[in-house]
Parts: structure tokens; sequence; C-alpha cells
């Protein structure tokens, strides 16, 4: 219906003015001065109601929570199943030359109103007050459960000197990576992680660091060749620490502890003496100990990543390489632990266990868990460590990086990055799921 004037909105309004008369003729009757939207609602978007958000400073009317990725292609076919106001509302054409009444019946076109805002007029019953809105339908640019690494490596020649494997870990909002022959520890900031800055090692006997963990934000490490613990509350300065000797390897922090394997010197049944593995506990001053390592359990190249279980228990969850594997050693194995439990073995079904990687990285992630190697050909999956499957879609490594094989390490850090340090060819990649990088409203 078109409205050349406001003299035909004045006749619109003026149709219900006489029939409200007619109920009373002695009553003068006083129309509202208010201008305003007071509810909008769109129709389910693929079975989802979004909730909007009416901003009447401002005359904007938008969605919060975004639609999802795809949503813009069906939006023009979606109505507007309520829209409250005290007097009418109105639209311009697009020749900016006459108005017509908005019907919210009619299909409307809401396509791009993120970047050209469908705007429309109120008009007040006393037909004088009027005020403009505009109604943005946003819609998610990304698919959120993509994994985006960005067009290119993050940073590029980082770490000259690291040329073969590496360790990395958080300190202090630091990103820390050692090399296996570097004399020189990298970092950057989780902030940053463009330019990089290095510094002599000091107080290491090697540079060779085969496990480091951060308890309360002071380093403990073991270096090769060597059963001392090193700890350091920079990186860059180190000492012995007080734990003593016979130190096979630290495993991962758990609240207030690291968690480590020992050796100790026993006597048999035989009264023979021999040599056992234990696992054991520090607080960073002293020791308690616990049961024998199993023979399968992982001694180098250990990863974990630290999770709260459903019911609120912090956990650890690992990965790594076993001394002398057969062949029938297909599978890496998480293992799991809870604080003042024993550590067990996860999956170790062939049918749904994970391929066995030279180099595995475990982290927690999105609420699941994921595996990867050296390769960087694929990311596993699993909800609670026990089947694995392989992702082969959306949660991928970059295109440049798949399949070719690199010593690297890896971190998660703060606003749920990914980083990924390679070795050769020297660079950083920076990665992101979509969804844990959107804002929460």
């Amino acid at each position: 219906m078109r409205i050349k004037s406001l003299a035909a909105i004045a006749s619109f309004i003026l149709a219900s003015i006489t029939m409200s008369s007619c109920l009373g003729e002695s009553e003068n009757i006083e129309y509202s001065p208010n201008a305003i939207v007071m509810a909008f609602e769109l129709d389910a978007v693929n079975g989802v109601n979004y909730l909007f958000t009416i901003d009447q400073l401002n005359g904007q009317i938008y969605n919060q929570d975004s639609l999802p990725v795809g949503a813009d292609t069906i939006i023009d076919k979606i109505l507007i199943t309520k829209l409250s106001i005290a007097g009418i509302a109105t639209v311009r054409n697009s020749a900016n030359t006459e108005d017509s009444l908005l019907n919210i019946s009619d299909s409307l076109n809401f396509v791009g109103t993120m970047q050209t805002p469908f705007k429309f007029k109120v008009w007040a019953p006393d037909l004088v007050n009027t005020k403009d809105y505009s109604l943005e339908v946003r819609v998610h640019q990304q698919d959120k459960d993509s994994l985006d690494w960005g067009s290119q490596a993050w940073a590029t020649n980082f770490a000259p000197a690291i040329t073969g494997k590496q360790k990395s870990i958080l300190l202090n909002n630091q990103i820390m990576v050692y090399g296996s022959s570097s004399s020189s520890v990298y970092y950057s900031s989780v902030t940053n992680g463009k330019t990089w800055s290095s510094a002599t090692i000091s107080g290491l006997p090697n540079t060779d660091i085969t496990s480091i963990v951060n308890l309360q934000e002071t380093l403990y490490a073991t270096v090769s060749g060597n059963t001392t613990a090193y700890t350091s509350t920079d990186g860059i300065a180190w000492q012995e620490s007080s734990l003593g000797s016979n130190i096979v390897t630290f495993i991962a922090p758990i609240n207030n502890i690291i968690t480590a394997i020992k050796t100790f010197d026993e006597a048999d049944n035989s009264g023979t003496s021999q040599t056992v593995e234990r696992f054991c506990n520090t607080d960073g001053s002293t020791w308690t100990t616990g049961n024998i390592v199993p023979t399968k359990f992982p001694r180098t190249n250990i990863s974990y990543t630290n999770y709260t279980s459903s019911v609120g228990l912090e956990n650890i969850m690992i990965v790594g390489n076993i001394i002398n594997p057969t062949e029938s050693d297909t599978l890496t194995t998480p293992w799991a632990y809870i604080e003042g439990q024993e550590w067990a073995p996860m999956s170790t079904d062939s049918k749904y266990g994970c391929p066995l990687f030279e180099q595995p990285s475990i982290m927690y992630y999105g609420n699941n868990f994921y595996i990867f190697g050296e390769k960087f050909d694929a990311f596993y999956k699993s909800k609670a460590g026990i089947v694995w499957k392989e992702e082969t879609s959306k949660f991928l490594f970059p295109e440049e990086i798949r399949g070719v094989e690199s010593d690297y390490s890896m971190v998660v850090g703060p606003n749920n990055f990914i980083w990924i340090m390679r070795s050769t060819p020297n660079a950083v990649w920076r990665g992101r799921l979509n969804q844990l990088g959107f804002l929460v409203q």
C-alpha cells in the first residue's frame, strides 16, 4: 500500500479515531506521543529463535548472538513475527520519494543488513512524533567448527638456531622455546608471537631438555644424560633444585604438585638389588612415592594437558613415546591421572585408538581431546580419551604444512590460540577454533 503524503497516513489513523469516538462522543481522546518499538522478533532460523536487542537511545535493533554461516542465503525468506508499536511503521522507497506501510506479513529481504541496515520509521498515534530505526540481522562470516590459521605463518625465522627437536612452555605470559642443540632460549609474548627475542641459557649442563613443566610460574626441567632436576623463574637462568637426583622425567603439574618418575634401588624377593622406576609427586620441596611404573608408560617426548572432569576434579591426560617399542605397539596410548589416584591407560583398542606418533602432542580444547604428531597429517579427536576419530574436515592443519614432517613444539595460550613452533622450516603458526573466538554475549 503506497502512502504519498502525511495526509494519507493521517486518514489511516483517523479511521480508528472516528470508530473510537462513536463509543462516547463526550469523551476527549488523547493519543500517545510515544513513537517506539516495544518488541521485535524474527521467525526461527534453522529451528532456532534469536533474540533481538532494541537500543532505544540510538534507534538500533540487532541480534547480539549472530546467525550461523550460510543463514544469509535464507534470511530474505524469514518473516517478522512480532513488531509491537503504538502507532504505525513506514518504509521509504529506494528513490527516497514516497513511503509505504511496513507490512510484517510480507517476506522482507534482510540480506546484508550488517553493511546496509534495513531502515524504517515509527509514527506515534498522535501523528506528530516519529522515530527512525535501523535493523541489523547479524550473520557469522566464519564457520564456527573450523580451525582458522590465517592465510600464512604467524612468524617466520623466529628461532634460527633451533633446527632439531624442541620444547616449549608458557611462563609469565611468555612462550619459551628451547632447542636440543641450542644454547639459547627464544621467547615472545602470548599477545604477540611475531617478534621473538633470544637469551643465552645459564645453569644447565646441556640444552637438550627432556622434560619441562610449570608449577606456579616456576619451571622444573630434566636434561639428557642427567638425573638432577633444574629450576628457573625466568626460563633463562637455571640452577639445581633441592629435589635430589634419580629423576627420570617430570610428567605434568596438577594443582600444587608435579608428577614425575624416579628410580630406586630395591631388593627383589631373593634379596638381589635392582633398580625400579616409581611414580612420585612433589610440591617442589619434598617427595611422595607411589607405584611401580608400567613398562608401556611413556618416558620420552611427553606431552600433557590439564582439564577439569565433569564432576569438578582436576585431571591430567598425557601422551608420549615408550622405551623399546615392539611391532605390536601401533597406537599412541593416552594415560590419565586424578590427584591421589594412579595412572591408567585410556584407549588400547586398535579399532578406535590413535595411530602411533613419534612426537605426539595432546590438548584439551573446545571440550574435546586432540592428538597429532610430527607429520601434521591430521588431528585425532576424542570426547573422553577412549574412542578416537580422525578429523577429515574443518579442524585441519594449514595447507602449507599439512603432511609436511618437522620437529616442533606446541602450546595452547590465552584466548584459545593454538601455537605451533616448527623447526624446519623455522616458523610459527597460530590457530583458533572460530567458535572460541566469537564474543560471548
